[in-house]
């Protein structure tokens, strides 16, 4: 069993009145880490937010203040970023941007969440079946995150909404892949027959142009959704890709599946079922040689927990470990396995306060992003519940040597 030492614990960024929620990492070349965040603009969950960054100059223990990267405005919110480092330099930010609607108007594309909140605030109802997600972008900067472009939209044609949940991943010919999840058919406010793919988009021009690529896993007797692909690049060429699963019509979460690619991404095989329980993940190789998976624990205790694999092929819960225990508030916490998704009527709006009585609201935690900095620590971010009279999500960190 892994044994986990030199642990610290601290915290990257808690808002005061914001929740802020679902980090991802990136060492850069001069052995600086970048994280990228959600500030949400409510003191919930609700994907509505905008784009922050924060740097650590020494192997995660400190932070700066965070930057916005990206701001929302009355009618658009962005979430879901991912970071990566080019091997020029160049920095790419990619996140999925949403739009909100006045009272009355039907958007073209509802989200895939079934009920709304009701909180209305001036002429614009913040609801669920209001949101809409106007697609996948990319930002990218040339001086080290100082100064950041305009958003670049990535096409993800046929699928109709992209989601991501990890940075890009840079081939050794410098193309850029970019796993995203979705469906051709977009969704419904009710929710219709096809379920969620996970698909690579690539872009061979350092991002300014993407295209669909390859379709990681879909299951045509729409029973499975395959979300959240996270990949990594073994020692012999071979891409490993593990992804989030759900059964349909309950919505359950189960084990996830791996898939692997010998042709850089172009074609997968059959996704593979784990005896591995939990959600989202990444993958990083470490500097020995091991390849290192982190992943969030939605149900009792709940947290943040690991494993270790010699050849990134071979995978079993038997070598899991806890990294972060607990997130949850400990009045919500219940013996039930919580809910595989958020469901958004837990987080509802009454009145102007939470409904903070409804555990379903506190299971969204973990998302953890890792990295190993250049004296071989690993740094894992992820975001949980605190203890406060009313809980606000915020983004902390463990450091550890494995």
């Amino acid at each position: 069993m892994t044994v986990i030492k030199d642990v610290e614990h601290g915290v990257i960024f808690k808002h005061p009145e914001h929740c802020v929620n679902q980090v991802a990492t990136r060492v850069l070349r001069n052995g600086d880490i970048l994280a990228v965040y959600n500030e949400e603009r409510f003191p919930y969950h609700h994907d509505s937010g905008q784009t922050l960054m924060s740097r650590s100059k020494d192997g995660g223990r400190t932070w700066s203040e965070p930057k916005v990267i990206l701001p929302w405005t009355e009618t658009q919110g962005n979430w879901d970023c991912g970071i990566c480092e080019m091997q020029d330099g160049t920095l790419i930010v990619n996140l999925t941007i949403t739009g909100f609607f006045k009272r009355g108007v039907r958007p073209e594309q509802p989200s895939w969440s079934t009920h709304p909140y009701t909180k209305e605030w001036g002429d614009w109802t913040w609801a669920y079946k209001t949101q809409a997600w106007l697609g996948t972008y990319v930002l990218k900067s040339s001086d080290g995150g100082e100064t950041w472009s305009e958003p670049i939209p990535v096409n993800i044609r046929p699928m109709k909404h992209g989601g991501c949940r990890v940075g890009c991943w840079e081939l050794p010919n410098g193309s850029l892949l970019l796993g995203l999840y979705g469906r051709i058919h977009g969704y419904d406010e009710e929710g219709e027959g096809e379920t969620t793919r996970s698909a690579l988009m690539r872009s061979d021009d350092g991002g300014d142009n993407w295209e669909y690529y390859s379709t990681l896993a879909y299951d045509p007797a729409n029973i499975i959704d395959y979300e959240e692909p996270a990949l990594v690049r073994l020692d012999d060429g071979r891409l490993v890709c593990f992804m989030r699963t759900h059964v349909n019509p309950s919505g359950d979460a189960k084990n996830m599946v791996m898939t692997i690619s010998e042709d850089d991404g172009f074609s997968w095989t059959p996704p593979k079922w784990t005896n591995i329980w939990g959600y989202p993940p990444e993958l990083i190789r470490l500097q020995d040689g091991r390849y290192l998976m982190v992943y969030g624990y939605r149900r009792p205790p709940y947290g943040v927990r690991a494993i270790i694999s010699d050849d990134g092929v071979t995978w079993d819960v038997k070598n899991e470990f806890v990294i972060r225990e607990g997130g949850v508030p400990g009045r919500t916490v219940t013996q039930t396995p919580g809910s595989s998704r958020m469901t958004p009527a837990s987080g509802k709006v009454d009145e102007g306060g939470i409904d903070w009585h409804n555990p379903g609201v506190y299971q969204h935690i973990g998302y953890p992003s890792v990295v190993q900095v250049p004296d071989g620590t690993v740094v894992c971010s992820y975001h949980e519940w605190s203890d406060d009279p009313k809980p606000l999500q915020y983004v902390r960190y463990v450091r550890f040597r494995v």
